[in-house]
């Protein structure tokens, strides 16, 4: 039963109406993205943490590489003929001999070359000086005995035959001595010329190294190019180079000389 003014009664199942919570799957809009504006410098892409590089120079000429390519080849070739120079000097097995003998009081010709007994006599040859007297003599070896020595052969003519040599004297390596008596008593001076070799100043050896060497030096010098540029010595191998053109060049003013002044 309705009532009315403040008799009014509530109806009990009635409830305060309350404020709508919103649900969780929903959220707040997001604000849109603003525009990139692209300006097209690059140069306005730089940031703190990164810096900028500049870009690698080309590679400079090393002169102290260039010039050493350059000097070493003709140091190379100088050394080889100053090596070889000095071993056709002081590596000079041959010892010459050229003495005048005279006879003494029992008809002998005799001399003492004062040698080693490791030197070996190659050669010799005697004359008579005077014109008057026909005697001429050689050494030949003997290697018949204990010892090697050297026969002197005396050359004699025979008016009704052959030829022949008689043996007059001979040279022994124990004495270095050289002793002859002619067949003809009146010869008085003699002279002789002996050929004597020293095999311990034989050097023989170092020109065949030295010419098997040289053989190899094109092949060394093309390889040393190529090594120069595979180890990125750029300046080396320039000088290197320029040796050869150095060369060509020097040969052709000296063709060019002889051409102009020579014929």
């Amino acid at each position: 039963m309705e009532g009315s003014g403040d008799g009014m009664k509530t109806n009990p199942f009635e409830t305060t109406p309350f404020t709508e919570k919103p649900s969780v799957f929903e959220t707040e809009p997001t604000p849109a993205p603003q525009p990139i504006t692209l300006s097209g410098s690059v140069s306005d892409f730089q940031t703190q943490n990164y810096g900028t590089t500049n870009a690698p120079s080309g590679r400079k000429m090393q002169w102290k590489q260039f010039f050493f390519g350059l000097i070493i080849p003709y140091a190379v070739v100088f050394l080889l003929f100053a090596i070889m120079a000095f071993a056709d000097e002081a590596g000079d097995p041959w010892i010459y001999h050229e003495e005048i003998l005279t006879v003494n009081e029992t008809g002998y010709f005799s001399h003492d070359f004062q040698q080693s007994t490791a030197i070996e006599v190659e050669w010799c040859s005697g004359y008579a000086i005077s014109p008057d007297d026909s005697f001429s003599m050689h050494c030949t070896s003997d290697y018949s005995g204990p010892q090697d020595k050297f026969i002197v052969e005396e050359w004699v003519e025979n008016p009704t035959g052959a030829d022949s040599y008689v043996e007059i004297g001979e040279y022994t390596p124990s004495n270095s001595t050289l002793w002859l008596q002619p067949t003809d008593s009146s010869i008085e001076n003699i002279e002789i010329r002996v050929d004597f070799y020293d095999s311990s100043k034989d050097f023989d050896f170092v020109f065949e190294i030295l010419s098997i060497g040289s053989c190899f030096l094109p092949f060394i010098y093309i390889g040393a190019i190529i090594f120069a540029f595979v180890k990125q010595k750029q300046s080396l191998a320039y000088g290197l180079l320029s040796a050869l053109g150095l060369w060509i060049a020097l040969v052709s003013l000296f063709i060019a000389s002889l051409v102009m002044f020579g014929f």
